[in-house]
């Protein structure tokens, strides 16, 4: 047999393991996230705006909500290219945009509430991003 009928499985085993490879390199960042939003939420946590019903309770719940939100930022830094920092910056202002710019305007929330609700947004994505720059290096 010739030695080039195997490359095609070479070519197949370096597709799947390179996926694993690049995960694996990523993720510290993923996880460095993760833990920041946690500490975040355990130590900013009010019991008077939790939730009534969270699916798996509380802290289960916010801790899968979290996972979820670091691999989709994982996501957005790989399919854009940009830098950890720039990121966090650009999903914080589309989160103020998306809902707190709408909540003063057509729920009348007020523009104290929605400085203080978009403050917290924006301390949670820069230093989770920080971290997740911090920890791709």
């Amino acid at each position: 047999m010739a030695q080039d009928q195997f490359e095609p499985v070479d070519c197949l085993n370096h597709f799947y393991f390179g996926g694993i490879i690049q995960m694996v390199q990523r993720i510290k960042p993923i996880l460095g996230m993760w833990a920041t939003l946690s500490l975040l939420s355990f130590a900013l946590f009010d019991e008077a705006s939790a939730p009534p019903d969270p699916m798996f309770g509380i802290w289960p719940t916010v801790l899968l909500v979290w996972l979820l939100v670091a691999l989709f930022f994982d996501w957005v830094l790989q399919t854009t290219g940009l830098n950890a920092m720039k990121a966090a910056l650009v999903l914080a202002l589309t989160q103020i945009l998306g809902s707190g710019v709408p909540d003063v305007l057509m729920r009348g929330v007020s523009l104290g509430e929605a400085v203080i609700a978009s403050a917290f947004g924006l301390l949670f994505w820069v230093l989770s991003g920080f971290v997740y720059s911090k920890l791709s290096d």
